[in-house]
């Protein structure tokens, strides 16, 4: 699986994963679940941006009303009828319009706050055509700034929306603030974390008025969230070049001297309320989260704990403070794969409301003391209509793997078999992200019709979380792919379940010698569960599923599974992934396997005339009823893990309303 390890290093936890993705998904209807009374000072609306999960093109933007106490869960999409794109960064209000910082996506959403409708997406390229990344936003006398992880600030005249000015800083800038008629850029570096480059350490200073770089200050390495503090000063987090080490650190910068102090404080994410910080950290080894008060003039700890009623935040993502009222606004990401929640609390540390599942990986909130005019609510969102997809899960046996015995394998503590069924039809539902474990890993999805074949057309889609790299060594398609091969049944008995003819769909490697048919491989329980799985197949080979340092739960080897051996039969693709300038790449098939291809790309569609049986020979099927999909490559990608297909739901693109 992709542990989207550029996002939880470099969004400060920021989507577990460029690999991880941000690992991964759900979908479910927004419940109005409101805890406490919704009042606050001066403030009519507050936006919560919810980043989604990487490459899966689902960020979303909420709006909150207190006037009315409603909440409109995908706000933009309601108004639009389009989503924001793929992992929005950062937003900021800026006088009539709401700007969004929309990250592998490329683009900056221009929406206009009085009616929520988009008046421009400012594309973020290169000359090259390149997408340049960007991160987070600024503003300073009518220009919005943005920073942008190909090593470059945009100046945006905020009356044309039109770019009129780059210039370059340092290596994957990744925080941006202004101070004393400067741009202060944090160069993280952070895209090159396993190159061998290694991080950046740096802070450009960028004159506003020649808008040149003047200076670098060097801060520590990776620095990432950076605020403006009082005092003509400025604060950054510097996260280290081990994420695990725990080697954050709160910057300051006296801008006069430019003179740089270490505040003694771990910190990943912060925010600044006058003279006082919020500052959060992540212990690894611990794995427990603290959010502490520290006092700015005198650099001391006032509480450790800033939250005094015992209010306990799983996984804190973003602190934010409204600065209408200085209380505080934590938002909980929970698992990062289901919706997450909006925590307000005032500055004794006192819960005064929650807002429950507003949306996926919420990070960034605005505040606004005027309200829009836009009468929408949350049932006018335009949701995909479930009889489409894929509603049941009749099997699902997964290989071992990093994500087995966890939330992406459908597992809690003692789950059964029938329970892990259970669980795993509900996130098949939602589109939440399953994971299918090393080679033979397996799951049978049905449908609540059936899904014809029309000639000449695709007749389904399978999603999974495939990508593209903007760049590869080989300039073919390539990023991360994890093949998996797809086959396909129809209830010709007509009992209702998956008991008949299985047929494979012809990928674009069928009968070449980038196959290799009737493969098996077995895995073997390790004597002590947290131990690497071992496994050894039918042409004399043998490995691990290697254990690695980002999941730690108690075994690779599924759980719930009683035998000892667990044998997997079928067709072996040959490894796709090639280690690059210290980065794995998962090179593209080029047809007919899932988890291959971007979602929004042809290469993840199906045709149903592709079904060949065991002899290769066409199955000639007029309609399917059920769909397997097995993970066809057997490849250790290094910091990646094993290759692991991935399945959110299965689309018939013919249903019928």
């Amino acid at each position: 699986m992709k542990r989207k390890l550029i996002y939880i290093f470099w969004c400060w936890l920021s989507s577990i994963l460029l690999f991880m993705a941000c690992d991964d998904m759900e979908d479910k209807p927004f419940t109005s679940g409101i805890i406490g009374d919704p009042t606050e000072t001066g403030t009519a609306e507050l936006y919560v941006l919810c980043e989604g999960l990487f490459n899966q093109n689902n960020s979303s933007l909420a709006r909150f009303s207190f006037g009315n106490q409603q909440m409109v869960r995908d706000y933009f999409k309601a108004v639009n009828h389009r989503g924001l794109g793929d992992t929005a960064n950062d937003m900021a209000i800026y006088g009539s319009k709401v700007y969004v910082v929309v990250n592998i996506s490329s683009t900056v959403e221009v929406i206009d706050f009085r009616t929520g409708t988009s008046v421009k997406q400012i594309q973020m390229q290169a000359e090259n055509g390149s997408s340049r990344q960007p991160r987070y936003i600024t503003f300073h006398k009518e220009k919005a700034y943005v920073c942008s992880y190909d090593g470059t600030v945009a100046r945006i005249d905020t009356t044309s929306l039109s770019i009129d000015a780059i210039t370059t800083v340092g290596r994957n800038p990744d925080g941006i603030c202004v101070q004393n008629e400067k741009l202060y850029i944090s160069n993280s570096g952070g895209l090159d974390y396993s190159s061998g480059l290694g991080v950046d350490n740096t802070v450009s200073v960028v004159d506003i008025a020649t808008f040149k770089e003047s200076s670098k200050i060097i801060v520590g390495p990776n620095p990432g969230k950076i605020i403006a503090g009082p005092d003509e000063t400025v604060y950054v987090a510097t996260r280290g070049g081990d994420i695990e080490a725990g080697d954050y650190n709160f910057v300051k910068i006296d801008c006069r001297t430019n003179k740089v102090t270490q505040c003694n404080e771990k910190v990943q994410n912060f925010a600044i309320d006058g003279d006082i910080a919020y500052l959060y950290n992540y212990n690894y080894t611990t794995q427990t989260s603290s959010i502490k008060m520290f006092n700015l003039k005198t650099e001391e700890t006032i509480r450790e704990n800033f939250i005094t009623d015992g209010t306990v935040i799983k996984t804190p993502y973003g602190i934010n403070i409204n600065p209408y009222s200085n209380n505080v606004y934590i938002t909980e990401a929970r698992d990062y794969t289901t919706y997450g929640d909006l925590l307000c609390f005032n500055q004794q540390g006192q819960l005064m409301f929650r807002l429950n599942n507003i949306g996926l990986n919420p990070n960034t909130i605005v505040f606004s003391d005027k309200a829009s005019q836009s009468n929408i609510d949350d049932n006018d969102d335009d949701t995909e209509n479930p009889l489409a997809f894929a509603n049941k899960v009749w099997e699902y046996r997964p290989a071992p793997g990093q994500f087995i015995n966890t939330t992406t394998s459908a597992y809690k503590d003692g789950f059964t078999y029938d329970e892990i069924l259970e669980e795993a039809t509900r996130r098949i539902q939602q589109k939440s992200l399953i994971t299918l474990g090393g080679f033979g890993g397996y799951i049978v999805l049905g449908f609540p019709q059936p899904i014809p074949n029309v000639t000449g057309e695709y007749d389904f889609k399978v999603r999974g979380n495939a990508y593209y790299n903007s760049k590869t060594g080989t300039g073919k398609l390539g990023g991360s792919a994890e093949p998996g091969i797809v086959f396909v049944s129809k209830d010709a008995n007509g009992n209702g379940k998956p008991d008949d003819e299985w047929y494979e769909l012809k990928g674009s490697e069928y009968g070449k010698d980038t196959e290799t048919r009737e493969y098996e491989i077995t895995y073997y329980r390790p004597n002590l569960a947290n131990q690497n799985v071992f496994w050894k197949d039918n042409k004399k080979n043998e490995g691990y599923i290697l254990r690695n340092s980002y999941h730690n739960q108690e075994s690779y080897y599924p759980l719930w599974i009683e035998d000892d051996e667990i044998t997997f039969q079928g067709t072996r693709l040959k490894d796709n992934a090639v280690l690059e300038n210290g980065l794995w790449v998962g090179y593209c098939y080029p047809w007919g396997y899932a988890d291959n291809h971007p979602n929004t790309k042809e290469g993840s569609n199906f045709k149903i005339d592709w079904a060949v049986d065991s002899n290769g020979t066409p199955a000639d099927l007029d309609q399917i009823d059920f769909v397997k999909i097995m993970t066809a490559v057997n490849q250790d990608a290094g910091q990646m893990g094993e290759i692991s297909t991935e399945v959110t739901t299965v689309e018939n693109l013919h249903f019928k309303k």
